[in-house]
């Protein structure tokens, strides 16, 4: 969810940027980095202070709505979100980020609707994250069909995008497909390493299919790979 190097609104189009302005965005990389790094006392300084510098920023908005999120600021960080794409309305990266927050929040249609708008955007670079986090979002309220159309959408535009394959396995199990469910988890394995949760979601899937020497083999791999994992422990008992 964190920001790259991206281009940021700091006022009003053509306005020059002023000293602070300057300053606030150097602030607010800086503050982001620290914040990716897991160093949040020196991101909140920094993006404390980008914010005293320009609070007209939809960089520095968009980058407290981050922290504030890590932080578990609720408020905080759902204030920051709507005045960074109120600064910004082309800024699909805010627009995909708070959609993927506001969906966090169980506020499902809030969420899809502020991730279509991401979408609207012609020169948005990676449509399949917010593709992706229509299908969770959709996933998480039940909505299974259109769960699973959201995350072809994304796999479509982006075969590469590996937890879209992960997550659209997990729907098509839900929805009883478990031949497409392999199949999907077969491309998210050619992209991503084995993991405890793909290698559990690989077990439901043999168990459905009714291949239970594949279905142990899995659990083996997941017990012997990952013994204290939540995946693994859920397994319970020893293995056969």
């Amino acid at each position: 969810l964190l920001l790259g190097g991206c281009a940021t609104s700091n006022g009003p189009l053509g306005d020059e940027p002023t000293d602070n302005a300057r300053a606030a965005q150097v602030n607010a990389q800086l503050g982001l980095g620290y914040l990716q790094r897991g160093q949040k006392q020196a991101a909140a300084e920094k993006l404390a202070r980008a914010l005293e510098q320009d609070p007209r920023s939809a960089l520095v908005q968009h980058a407290n709505a981050l922290l504030n999120d890590v932080l578990g600021e609720t408020e905080a960080a759902d204030r920051h979100f709507r005045r960074a794409v109120a600064l910004d309305p082309k800024d699909s990266q805010a627009q995909n980020n708070y959609g993927a927050f506001l969906c966090r929040l169980k506020r499902t249609e809030e969420g899809v609707e502020m991730l279509e708008r991401a979408l609207t955007n012609p020169l948005y670079a990676t449509p399949e994250y917010a593709w992706s986090n229509i299908g969770q979002c959709r996933r998480q309220a039940g909505q299974l069909e259109a769960a699973e159309a959201a995350l072809r959408k994304a796999v479509q535009i982006n075969p590469r995008h590996a937890s879209s394959w992960l997550l659209l396995a997990h729907t098509q199990l839900d929805l009883g497909r478990a031949t497409e469910a392999q199949s999907s988890l077969q491309r998210y394995h050619e992209l991503a390493p084995q993991g405890p949760a793909s290698l559990l979601l690989a077990a439901r899937i043999e168990q459905a299919l009714g291949q239970r020497q594949e279905q142990a083999r899995y659990e083996l791999l997941l017990r012997g790979k990952f013994p204290d994992s939540n995946e693994a422990r859920s397994l319970g008992g020893s293995p056969q």
